[in-house]
């Protein structure tokens, strides 16, 4: 019962996650086409500057959140939830408000020195969001406790719908001229679906913690649970987001010193922090769900000393994860060209998309292990990698990127990917037990997938329009990777052997 109800949640959250990324990826299309590379570049520029105060306001008080209302639940003592959550609630929001009353503060300096000096009246229209986005958060950590999965992919989903329309419904009314006016519109948009998600989550959240109103008690151990989790990872969240976001300050200032113009630092920025990795990242919707859900699954296995459960879901995760981004990591290899000509209009981005298409089983095996290590009490150790992780990219960047240009830039993300992956995965392992097969996770998948990607490229044209011919292409070269896989697990299945 309890493996039907993850799967039937991990479904739902797939199949939501999915439309709303259908959704984000084409209105970032729409508008990258609208506004160009390089407006896509300054957007990106003002969101990773406002990014710290994001991690400020939300790192960390979701798994809370999360955490607390499973061990409420486990421990039979579910009048207790509501009390859990109303104070990591506050919590949340007075860290927001700091997060507010700082930038707002900082915003002249930080769009003077880093952002062109245009900038700050479009960095202060995302602030008032802070708070909307805290309370969220919380109300997501409740919903993914109680497994509530439907509650939280539909107010995501309200947020990405109200954002899209009241931005298109905004360039479409006032007609942006240059790049400051769209980046303001943006903005406006992007706080508007925020406030719009907060009052979903709340009108849902109420109308399902009625249940655990009836003689509601306090709950104890909230503020030990916040300085050993919330803290902690908020401390760590706001370093990283710092880190990521000199880090993306230092990508077009590094290849301005490389000789690129000002202006040509900036779309080459926007098309690969715009365009290409958004493309890279789509796909995770079938993974993103998944690694959510493991959170609570792992919480309650290590809770009630379940150390083969843990052991097998690790093994299977794991497994999974790297089956299915060796696909798509070799689908984006070799169709990588036709897809930035589709989508962007763009042989570059679809060069920069083959180029960093390897770096698919890094991003995504990566997000599947942190979902395992904070179910399983790791958070810490997480975070502290990522943060390594971070900070040695910063300094890579400010030494290489002037030097290399672009080429050192992709030499930093494969080599920062493979040591970061290292350290969480043998971390993972240790704690979940479990040996990593390089034979049947990694060698055999990379033949099928290869093989297949060779085989569809070998194929006669079939005269169709480009986006239907891209549609036959990963069609043909899935089901004949399913039937690759199949094949090796019934020969396996023989030889008593597992894959």
């Amino acid at each position: 019962m309890k493996k039907k109800a993850f799967l039937r949640n991990a479904i739902i959250l797939t199949l939501s996650s999915l439309a709303g990324r259908f959704l984000y990826m084409g209105f970032r299309v729409w508008l990258s086409q609208t506004i160009g590379a390089e407006g896509m570049g300054a957007y990106q520029l003002i969101l990773s500057v406002f990014l710290p105060a994001v991690a400020i306001s939300t790192a960390g008080v979701s798994l809370t959140v999360t955490r607390l209302v499973t061990s409420a639940m486990g421990k039979k003592c579910p009048q207790t939830i509501p009390s859990a959550v109303a104070r990591c609630c506050a919590f949340s929001l007075f860290m927001s408000l700091a997060a507010c009353v700082g930038l707002w503060a900082l915003a002249d300096f930080l769009s003077e020195k880093f952002l062109g000096g245009n900038s700050a009246d479009a960095l202060r229209i995302l602030i008032p969001g802070l708070p909307f986005m805290a309370l969220s958060s919380c109300m997501r950590g409740y919903f993914l406790a109680v497994r509530g999965v439907l509650r939280s992919a539909a107010s995501e989903f309200a947020e990405q719908l109200a954002t899209i329309s009241l931005t298109v419904f905004a360039f479409l009314t006032f007609s942006p001229q240059t790049v400051l006016e769209a980046c303001w519109l943006s903005m406006l948009g992007a706080t508007v679906g925020e406030a719009v998600s907060c009052g979903c989550s709340f009108l849902l959240y109420r109308m399902h913690v009625r249940r655990f109103q009836k003689n509601k008690a306090p709950c104890t151990g909230v503020g030990r649970a916040i300085l050993h989790i919330t803290l902690p990872s908020t401390l760590s969240h706001a370093a990283r987001s710092v880190l990521s976001a000199a880090e993306n300050l230092l990508i077009p200032l590094g290849l301005r010193r490389c000789g690129s113009s000002a202006s040509a630092a900036l779309a080459q920025y926007g098309m690969l922090q715009g365009m290409v990795m958004p493309m890279l990242f789509f796909p995770s919707c079938f993974l993103g769900a998944f690694a959510s859900l493991l959170i609570p699954e792992m919480s309650e296995s290590l809770a009630a000393g379940q150390k083969k459960s843990i052991s097998s879901v690790t093994e299977r995760s794991l497994r999974m994860t790297l089956l299915f981004s060796i696909f798509v990591a070799s689908f984006f290899f070799s169709f990588g060209e036709e897809i930035g000509i589709l989508f962007y209009r763009s042989r570059e981005s679809g060069q920069f998309l083959r180029l960093l298409a390897p770096l698919v089983p890094l991003i995504y095996l990566d997000m599947v292990t942190d979902g395992l290590l904070k179910g399983l009490d790791q958070q810490i150790r997480s975070l502290l990698y990522n943060t390594l992780d971070a900070s040695l990219r910063v300094a890579l960047l400010a030494g290489i990127l002037p030097l290399f240009g672009l080429r050192g830039y992709f030499a930093i993300l494969y080599s920062c990917g493979i040591l970061n992956v290292t350290l969480s995965l043998s971390r993972l392992l240790k704690t979940a037990r479990v040996r990593f097969s390089f034979l049947y996770w990694l060698i055999l998948p990379l033949v099928g997938a290869g093989g297949c990607m060779v085989a569809c490229r070998l194929l006669p044209s079939s005269f169709l329009p480009p986006a239907w011919e891209l549609l036959l292409n990963i069609t043909i070269a899935g089901t004949g990777y399913c039937l690759y896989l199949w094949t090796i697990k019934r020969i396996l299945q023989k030889r008593k052997r597992l894959f």
